[in-house]
């Protein structure tokens, strides 16, 4: 009975560890966007205000600042790369050991689909690509991304966490 109910508790305890995501606190985050539209959607415009930036450029690496939940790092809740994103709502469509998979389905000024790979390395540091097709403002539109993210330290900073909205 040991034999076969050791290797299956160990497989439970690996297991859990291998979902955990990251860890709560502070995140720089690095994003080089490849934008399909002629304007920067007005999220990411008042995120980089938010946070005293310049908003990003094509091409170019821009880099902000999330503050991630205990239940966004255990896996509970999505990832919010953006946590502004108010007329956006995130899920996890996938989370195998490192890997992620995220959708975030947007309604308004920017309407369409984004679906965002994640690795993680550890839970101090992930990386990704993300992709959104649909339209602004009526354009037909398409935006790309890769980042990459590091843990900073357990306090925000000023930092706010993203709150889900109560419709």
């Amino acid at each position: 009975m040991r034999r076969i109910l050791l290797p299956i508790l160990a497989l439970l305890l690996l297991t859990q560890g291998a979902f955990a995501a990251g860890t709560a606190g502070l995140w720089t985050v690095t994003t080089i966007y490849q934008f399909g539209m002629s304007k920067v959607p007005p999220s990411l415009v008042a995120l980089a205000r938010q946070q005293g930036l310049k908003p990003p450029v094509t091409g170019r690496p821009f880099i902000h600042h999330i503050c991630m939940t205990e239940y966004e790092a255990d896996g509970s809740q999505p990832l919010h790369l953006n946590s502004r994103d108010l007329d956006c709502t995130n899920r996890t469509v996938s989370q195998r050991r490192s890997q992620m998979v995220l959708e975030t389905i947007c309604h308004g000024p920017l309407e369409g689909v984004s679906r965002a790979q994640i690795t993680w390395r550890g839970n101090t540091h992930f990386e990704g690509t993300s992709n959104f097709k649909g339209s602004f403002r009526g354009d037909t539109t398409s935006m790309s991304s890769s980042f990459t993210a590091d843990w900073v330290g357990a306090d925000c900073q000023g930092v706010r966490a993203f709150v889900p909205q109560n419709n």
